[in-house]
């Protein structure tokens, strides 16, 4: 009998079904409907259409127009922010010359990371730590703090323009410093410092910070390749991965902490006994989130997942399941994990806005083209389209890899 609890068995015997069922399904789709509106690689059009849309609305001092209606008349209020999603949309843009292989919009990237780094991060006491800060007036919290996934998601936004000299090495050691200062013995990483208490929040719970944490980690070590980052960011992956057995599959779907294991196993940077329950916890995650994606080509909402036609969310998934794809060896997931990907982002490029002033965006639902939604359906709000262009980007890549397209 198989237990899912050992990180020897990947994936269990009743979800081989599902394995095989979607092969069938979607084997015979996947090739027709990733040739859509492509150049060199398919999805070139849709990238380079967020990525423009992100651009046009860098304001001239680096902020984000965070949110706009898909009717350009129609005014939206964009006193609310997050320092969070500004990091997230300066990563994307980083995803685009890394794997879109063009820098046209670098300057742009830089000149926003500027006004990140001036106005979000702030050094904490005298001892090297610096912090992501969330302002109040811009959150709509009671009280300014400083997250730990946003300090995560900085790292990945900004770790490169270290060899550009375009930041200090020292910020983000403190970054990183700060993210060792906010975990717990187990792994576990707290949800946010407050700063006017000048402690840690150790009640507040937020389920995808030690993720990101972890994924900013790495990307430190890239560029710092200090011992302790490497610890920190394994023994989160591994603390994820042993509250996530408990939960078999009602565990959350977390695009940050499979890519930090990505990047681990490209670098070859865990042991036998950890890759093994890092490549059970991936694939776990895996699981639960392909059986509920919609497979019937009949269907309008083919692609898009069950209860889940929010394009922020579904790029997301995209981005956790490219990562996933490279982190195990089973081929039949693998299989799926590509099909599951073609009619994904295929659904995504419906839903992306094609013409007029917010070509490029991605509103905050797939429902914005039908009549009677809510207003809310209709707005664009800037890391919607950050997480569906970096999506696309990482299965352009795998694309580019294997040739299937």
């Amino acid at each position: 009998m198989f237990d899912i609890s050992s990180p020897s068995v990947y994936i269990p015997v009743m979800f081989m079904t599902i394995v095989l069922v979607y092969v069938s399904f979607l084997y015979k789709d996947s090739k027709r409907h990733t040739h859509d509106n492509t150049k060199d690689l398919p999805y070139y059009t849709e990238i380079s259409m967020s990525m423009g849309y992100i651009e046009r609305n860098i304001l001239p001092d680096g902020r984000f127009q965070y949110r706009k209606h898909i009717d350009s008349d129609i005014n939206i209020e964009n006193n609310t922010y997050n320092s969070l999603r500004h990091a997230g949309v300066l990563y994307s843009m980083y995803m685009y010359e890394k794997y879109g292989l063009v820098d046209k919009y670098k300057d742009s990237r830089i000149l926003a990371s500027k006004y990140f780094i001036k106005r979000y991060i702030k050094k904490l006491g005298k001892d090297g730590k610096y912090m992501i800060i969330s302002m109040p007036e811009e959150e709509q919290i009671r009280f300014p703090i400083a997250k730990s996934g946003a300090t995560g998601i900085a790292l990945c936004a900004l770790s490169n323009l270290y060899k550009d000299g375009e930041i200090d090495l020292k910020i983000l050691q403190g970054l990183g410093e700060f993210i060792l200062y906010m975990q717990n013995e187990d792994g576990n990483i707290y949800a946010y410092y407050d700063i006017e208490k000048r402690r840690i929040n150790k009640e507040a719970e937020a389920v995808f910070y030690p993720g990101e944490a972890a994924a900013g980690l790495m990307y430190l070590y890239e560029i710092d390749p200090q011992e302790k980052w490497l610890v920190s960011a394994k023994n989160i992956i591994l603390y994820l991965a042993k509250i996530g057995k408990k939960m078999e599959f009602a565990i959350p779907f977390d695009n940050w902490s499979v890519l930090a294991i990505e990047k681990m196993f490209k670098n070859s940077l865990v042991s036998d006994e950890e890759k093994s329950i890092m490549k059970a916890y991936a694939e776990q995650m895996a699981i639960p989130t392909l059986s509920d994606q919609i497979t019937n080509r009949n269907n309008s909402y083919y692609g898009a997942f069950r209860d889940n036609v929010r394009p922020c969310s579904l790029g997301a998934i995209m981005e956790g399941l490219a990562s996933i794809y490279f982190c195990i060896d089973n081929k039949n997931l693998k299989k799926v994990i590509f099909k599951s990907l073609s009619i994904g982002n295929m659904f995504l490029s419906k839903v992306q806005v094609k013409t007029g002033e917010q070509a490029g965006g991605l509103p905050n639902s797939a429902n914005w083209v039908k009549q009677g939604v809510t207003p809310n359906a209709s707005i664009i709000r800037i890391d919607n389209v950050q997480h569906v262009a970096t999506g696309w980007l990482k299965f352009q890549n795998i694309l580019k890899i294997t040739g299937n397209y």
